[in-house]
């Protein structure tokens, strides 16, 4: 209640409360009269009150209760009336008009509030309270109306006065139970106003019972406090802010299933209908069987309603459950369950019509959702799996297999080999295109592996185990999609052990570095050196990268990794100044180091702490690291390249940036993938793409890193492109910390010499 209603309503409760108390005490009278009348106008006011309320709600239910009351009040004046003027006879016909309107707009303002309160009807609660209705007329008009018209001898107005009032208050009592079956949330307000017409209805009974029984009928000033309490009550809930702003109930459309209690309560509704004869035979009075009949034939049609509706409830509920096991509640593709189910029966006539099988992975999920929130990851996995379900449309199933995987199976081509990769490069260039999501725009890598039945695989588990493997071998191939061939190892079975150790292998300091040379391809000098990572497992031995780097992304591990690998190369440098071999010092980031945005000052820290000059550092990202979040990526790049670290673009050529987003990137190297420089001397479109490269870079003011320099020719061809440092196998490979200033005498030795001669001298440098 805000401050002005708490005042208000403790003002009533005390004022009305006192009146309710001092009408046991007042002898009968105009004093208990006048109170009377006052209780009932309060009551008025109070709603009057309520209804001015801007946010009144529903208004249609406080203008019908406004009425109602003021209707009472009347009828309470009449009947004041005629006990005072016309010695108590003149007026009842009029007064029990008055009241009965008041009951007939009671009921409706109860309706209206029901319905406010829901969008639709609660067939339960009305079937419910239909058979509870029943059996309490039943009780009631054998109780009280039959025998009171038994004892008139003749039915009179007042006859069906009563019959009326009981009508009311059975009608009342059912709409108040409907109220409180639907109404889950409750309310003060609203349960006053239940309360109040609870009041009403005992004080109906009494005075029913009153006319059968003359020593309660001597007690009316009991009988009418119970009229009073409701007068009282209903001018209480106006003061409540919950009956004042009634609303819909949210999610009041749910399902429910049908409960203990009210099983109990319509065996107990056949139980009490045919027991009511047997009753009055026991107490010796005549048995109303018309009335019974007619009881028993409503309570056994409801009843029948009822199971009927909770049959189909539970109907509806297996059906929800039924989907709710086949179909994935994020992104409303199959369940992987479902998915294998499905497969089994496509693989069984897979040799009348072949099936593709793929499994596409989204790469960096755990990295956008650790970084952006899981909502953003929930939203990407969804949007995801609406461009997989449009690529697969009538033709196929798509399932989401696990957190960022999905499965696919569709019907082949004729040519099953060809129609594979295609198929499969097309799913995975819909996946690579930017998700504009809520608030963020966010790029992500797809990688898809493939299995085609019945060559791969005569059941669904073994074309989705090979899919699986596929998978694996794609992860190392620059177009992301890898056809399963029998050739292919099951990559990956040590992963999840080998994260297990990976903490305690960085506290045992068994993750090494070793170090491949840059070399100037103008001079022939070694100008830095590349850090790759290596893992010197003592049961496994010398693992590479794709060993453990793409599950430590996966689980995180990865940030813990960059920052011990950071540290040992820069101590490395150091080193090396000292021992007069300067060398800039190159060493990759991750998506997760990326979109940190505590990066820069943690690279800051560590480059003071081992007194480093900053553009000794160089830090690799590639093209599509910088996707994932735009926006976050730029802060991070460019809070790195104010601080005077080298940024330059690894594997350049592999990605889908564009040259607008390039442009805009704080880097100032270009790194060209090995894979366009390994095939230059043979390919005139790899040396073409080189050329450009080298060219595109020299006009943004880049300088150029060729990597996968196998031989001298292609040294010598990537001077005469004016590029500026080549690395690769045929200069030096990675080695050692201990073996580096070695490989750089060898190197300087030996290339500055190519390069005088001016023609390559063999097909390798070392």
């Amino acid at each position: 209640m805000t401050d002005r209603s708490a005042t208000l309503g403790r003002v009533w409760w005390l004022v009305a409360g006192a009146v309710v108390v001092g009408q046991l005490l007042l002898p009968k009278g105009v004093g208990r009269d006048a109170a009377y009348l006052a209780l009932g106008l309060g009551a008025v006011g109070m709603t009057w009150w309520g209804l001015r309320a801007p946010d009144a709600r529903p208004r249609a239910a406080w203008w019908l209760l406004l009425v109602g009351l003021l209707s009472w009040v009347i009828g309470d004046a009449g009947w004041a009336l005629a006990g005072h003027i016309a010695g108590g006879e003149a007026f009842p016909p009029v007064t029990d008009a008055f009241y009965l309107a008041g009951y007939a707009l009671f009921t409706a303002a109860l309706f209206a509030i029901a319905r406010s309160r829901r969008s639709r009807i609660d067939m339960d609660a009305v079937v419910d309270g239909l058979i509870v209705a029943v059996v309490v007329a039943l009780v009631m008009y054998v109780s009280f109306v039959s025998p009171v018209w038994e004892s008139a001898g003749a039915v009179s107005i007042d006859s069906y006065a009563t019959l009326a009032y009981l009508a009311f208050d059975v009608l009342i009592v059912f709409q108040v139970g409907y109220l409180a079956r639907v109404e889950r949330h409750r309310r003060l307000g609203l349960s006053l106003v239940g309360l109040a017409f609870l009041s009403v209805f005992v004080g109906d009974l009494l005075q029913t019972l009153a006319v059968r029984f003359p020593d309660i009928g001597s007690a009316q000033q009991l009988i009418h406090s119970w009229w009073l309490l409701a007068y009282l009550l209903l001018g209480a809930a106006p003061a409540y802010r919950s009956m004042s702003g009634l609303r819909p109930v949210p999610g009041d459309e749910a399902v429910r299933p049908i409960s203990a209690r009210q099983i109990a309560l319509l065996g107990g509704a056949l139980v009490v209908v045919p027991s009511v004869p047997g009753v009055q035979i026991l107490v010796g009075v005549p048995v109303d069987s018309a009335a019974s009949i007619c009881a028993a034939v409503a309570v056994i049609a409801l009843v029948c309603l009822r199971l009927g509706i909770a049959a189909a409830r539970m109907r509806e509920q297996a059906a929800q459950l039924a989907r709710a096991a086949q179909t994935d509640g994020l992104t409303g593709l199959a369940t992987s369950r479902h998915f294998a189910t499905l497969l089994d029966r496509r693989a069984e006539a897979a040799s009348r019509q072949p099936i593709l099988v793929l499994i596409v992975a989204l790469d960096r999920l755990t990295e956008i959702t650790d970084t952006l929130g899981y909502r953003v990851g929930d939203e990407l996995l969804s949007a995801a799996a609406a461009r997989v379900q449009a690529e697969v449309g009538e033709l196929g199933t798509a399932a989401r297999l696990a957190g960022d995987a999905f499965a696919v199976v569709v019907d082949a081509g004729e040519d099953r080999h060809v129609d594979a990769v295609e198929w499969a490069a097309r799913l995975r260039q819909s996946l690579t295109t930017a998700f504009t999501l809520s608030d963020v725009s966010v790029s992500v890598d797809a990688l898809v592996g493939v299995a085609v039945g019945p060559d791969d695989g005569a059941d669904g588990a073994e074309l989705l185990q090979r899919a699986d493997v596929a998978l694996s071998a794609a992860r190392n191939r620059p177009e992301g999609v890898a056809r399963y061939t029998g050739r292919m190892p099951s990559d990956g079975v040590l992963a999840p052990h080998l994260m297990s150790e990976l903490s305690r292998a960085l506290e045992r300091e068994e993750i090494v570095v070793y170090y491949q040379p840059q070399v100037d391809v103008a001079t022939g000098e070694v100008r830095g050196v590349e850090a790759l990572v290596r893992w010197a497992h003592p049961v496994h031995g010398l693992l590479p990268p794709a060993a453990f780097i793409p599950a430590a992304e996966r689980t995180g591990l990865i940030r813990p990794l960059t920052f011990y690998m950071l540290d040992r190369v820069l101590r490395q440098a150091v080193e090396w100044r000292e021992a007069g071999t300067p060398l800039r010092v190159a060493a990759n980031l991750s998506v997760r180091d990326l979109l940190d945005p505590t990066f820069a000052k943690r690279v800051e820290r560590l480059l003071a702490q081992h007194g480093m000059d900053r553009n000794v550092l160089e830090l690799e990202l590639t093209e599509t690291m910088a996707l994932v979040d735009p926006e976050r990526s730029m802060e991070v790049l460019q809070a790195l390249a104010h601080l005077g670290v080298v940024l330059s673009i690894d594997d350049f050529g592999t990605g889908y940036s564009s040259l607008a987003h390039l442009q805009r990137l704080p880097v100032h190297r270009l790194k060209i993938d090995r894979s366009f420089v390994t095939g230059m001397i043979d390919d005139d479109a790899c040396a073409a793409i080189v050329r450009s490269t080298i060219e595109l870079a020299r006009n943004l003011g880049m300088t150029v890193v060729a990597e996968g320099v196998e031989d001298d020719s292609t040294f010598m061809s990537l001077r005469d492109m004016g590029c500026d440092v080549a690395q690769g196998f045929g200069l030096g490979r990675p080695v050692p910390a201990d073996q580096i200033e070695a490989l750089v005498g060898v190197i300087e030795d030996r290339v500055p010499r190519i390069l005088r001669a001016g023609v390559a001298q063999g097909q390798r440098m070392i």
